[in-house]
């Protein structure tokens, strides 16, 4: 799993006087991404302890966690997410996350090849692991 953030990614200055940190540069995701559509911008919160259903969908999936922090689990692999992490979850693979103490406020961003009239998700089987250190 790869976890950018603004504590590890140097910005630039763009348009004269705009800090921007880059998570994927532009046109970077041109190939992976052709023949998909925007599905959703939606912003999310898990009180704390609070586990979201395992699931997956044909989507690229992205995660930017606003406040607080969360166990992200994409198939068996688990990190501690905290604010300004950048999460990418890849095509059909099961995710789910887990809010730690204070809880987690974050923005999700999907990219789909999914039939808009069909279903969201798909609920999957997925045990806990241990996040890395």
């Amino acid at each position: 799993m790869e976890i950018l953030s603004t504590r590890n990614i140097a910005p630039v200055t763009m348009h004269e006087t705009v800090t921007v940190w880059s998570f994927i540069p532009k046109f970077a995701a041109h190939e992976e991404t052709k023949g998909t559509y925007l599905e959703a911008v939606e912003e999310f919160t898990l009180a704390p302890g609070v586990r979201a259903e395992p699931h997956y969908h044909d989507t690229y999936e992205f995660f930017y966690i606003l406040e607080g922090s969360a166990v992200l689990q994409i198939e068996t692999e688990a990190r501690v997410c905290r604010v300004g992490d950048f999460i990418r979850i890849p095509r059909n693979a099961v995710h789910t996350g887990r809010a730690l103490e204070n809880g987690v406020r974050a923005l999700a961003f999907s990219v789909s090849w999914q039939d808009p009239h069909g279903l969201a998700y798909h609920p999957a089987e997925l045990p806990e692991v241990e996040p890395e250190p």
